[in-house]
């Protein structure tokens, strides 16, 4: 379960430096994989990110800040699956069109922060 932690951790750090870097390509892609996809099917991703981080968080130094984040994980991807008030769509349409890339730079650092914490804490 460990190597899933270190698996996710890396996948942070990546996802945050592309953003950090290449910002409009981050944001194209993005654009690309959202497009037409169905919003249960980008729901999995983050509920599995979640149960994952949920299971994994007592092999980590401070379990309770893994399990935490498991929760809000989780919680995005349902948030996508049953989509109260079209409260995902409107995220979506934000996040792709209106957000500034100061926006995508801020998440990027949050996502480097993330996953060195989690790397530092197995």
């Amino acid at each position: 379960m460990k190597w899933l932690l270190y698996v996710i951790s890396f996948l942070w750090i990546g996802a945050g430096s592309s953003f950090i870097l290449y910002t409009a390509q981050s944001r194209n892609l993005l654009k690309k994989m959202l497009a037409g996809a169905d919003k249960g099917l980008v729901s999995v991703l983050p509920i599995t990110i979640g149960a994952l981080l949920i299971v994994g968080a007592y092999q980590t130094a401070f379990p309770w800040v893994v399990v935490l984040l498991g929760i809000l994980a989780a919680a995005k991807g349902c948030i996508f699956l049953f989509n109260p008030e079209k409260l995902a769509d409107k995220l979506t349409i934000w996040y792709l069109e209106q957000a500034s890339d100061q926006t995508y730079r801020l998440a990027g650092i949050i996502g480097i922060i993330l996953g060195t914490a989690l790397l530092s804490w197995l």
